[in-house]
């Protein structure tokens, strides 16, 4: 790839997907807070430093906890669009559509496009190059840095104008998180009624019931006793409360949403915001147990 990129944000997502960037030939430079986060890619002569500013790159890949962190990592004291001429940002983070469309007019007055292309897929599919891209922007900016997404994912689909994807990617995390939930919970009842888990999986993968919760999470992060997809519970209510700002601008009474977000709110503050999502089928056995020895049930 005869491409220059400067990626910021090089965390335990980020790093891997900066890393299928350089096996693709990209000239890379990366900028992250942590030098912990850094050190890989300066042991490999790849420019680094704790910001942007004065990093090559014609086009910026941001992967970032948030929008707020992402603008101010591009506009803000040292940041990646002031002296140094780009052509294109790429934002991959999970962010809500209303700032990226305010961040887009930002960079255009500058003259730099912007694409919202945040991923899918979990660290697994980073550290393969398969993750899913959900992208929104002008087609042909889409098309000019194509090849750069192609390096990190197996599936990328332009979704639609600038903010589109974002409006994908928690509506999608939606949907992951209601499946966790019951998967979950579906899990922990057929154990304790003397199921085996990994004959259940398997069933339920087979089925109508399937889902990234029943082929990936339970099985490779939950059984496993790892508890290790890649995803903390803060960023996960996060994204799930971009989910339900979206409801409310469309003007749809989405209950299903709102219990949602509700009960993983609730998850999040009794195991803190640091904690794997896949934690939460551990709390299920863990409250059923603890009902066991309850003498008032």
């Amino acid at each position: 790839m005869d491409e220059t990129i400067l990626f910021v944000g090089v965390g335990r997502m980020g790093g891997l997907m900066a890393e299928r960037l350089l096996a693709a030939g990209a000239r890379l430079a990366v900028a992250d807070l942590s030098e912990e986060a850094l050190a890989p890619f300066r042991a490999r002569g790849v420019p680094a430093a704790t910001t942007g500013a004065d990093l090559p790159g014609r086009v910026v890949v941001t992967m970032l906890p948030t929008d707020v962190h992402v603008r101010a990592a591009l506009l803000g004291p040292g940041g990646a669009v002031g002296a140094i001429a780009r052509e294109a940002v790429i934002d991959m983070s999970t962010a809500a559509p209303g700032s990226t469309e305010g961040l887009a007019a930002d960079l255009a007055a500058r003259g730099v496009g912007l694409l919202d292309a945040p991923v899918s897929g979990g660290m697994a599919r980073a550290r393969d190059g398969s993750l899913t891209a959900m992208v929104g922007g002008d087609p042909v900016l889409f098309e000019r840095c194509r090849p750069i997404l192609s390096a990190m994912c197996g599936d990328v689909t332009r979704v639609g104008p600038v903010g589109s994807g974002h409006v994908v990617k928690a509506l999608n995390n939606f949907l992951s998180a209601a499946t966790l939930w019951t998967a979950s919970e579906a899990l922990v009842i057929g154990t304790r009624l003397g199921v085996d888990p990994e004959t259940m999986l398997k069933v339920w993968t087979a089925g109508s019931g399937r889902s990234h919760a029943t082929e990936v999470k339970l099985p490779h992060h939950v059984l496993t006793g790892r508890y290790d997809f890649g995803q903390t519970l803060t960023l996960f209510c996060k994204d799930i409360a971009i989910a339900s700002d979206l409801a409310a601008r469309a003007g749809v009474e989405a209950s299903g949403l709102a219990a949602l977000e509700a009960l993983w709110c609730a998850a999040r503050d009794e195991l803190g915001g640091r904690e794997d999502i896949t934690v939460v089928a551990r709390l299920f056995a863990e409250r059923a147990a603890a009902r066991d020895g309850d003498p008032s049930e």
